[in-house]
């Protein structure tokens, strides 16, 4: 704008608009940049402890004739606990089903169960 002096150049108040609409921006920004780190590192966990049921499954359904029973134990941030029943499971004459059931829990939230049979003559 030109004022009466000839000058040109912004007002005060245009200014401090610029700064304010800039500030609401960088807000915004932050925001979406914060909550996309946050749902990463959610993910990393869960992904984390699926990784180490799966682990833990794996190794129980592999071995030897499984040991009805409970294990846990923790492994770094991840606290876990491992079930092997035979409780209400039906099999064939001469075989029997065993139900495994792995648990992990981190943080004061996080949590993830998988569960599987095995079949064992």
């Amino acid at each position: 704008m030109a004022s009466e002096s000839g000058q040109r150049g912004f007002t005060l108040v245009e200014v401090m608009c610029a700064i304010a609409i800039a500030a609401m921006a960088m807000v915004f920004l932050l925001r979406g940049v914060t909550s996309s780190g946050t749902a990463a590192g959610t993910m990393e966990d869960h992904l984390g402890a699926r990784i180490l049921a799966r682990s833990l499954i794996d190794i129980e359904r592999g071995g030897a004739k499984p040991e009805p029973g409970s294990r846990d134990g923790e492994s770094g941030k991840y606290r876990w606990r491992l079930d092997v029943t035979t409780d209400g499971l039906s099999a064939p004459r001469g075989y029997r089903f065993y139900r495994i059931t792995a648990q992990v829990g981190w943080g004061e939230r996080g949590h993830l169960k998988l569960d599987t049979v095995r079949l064992e003559k």
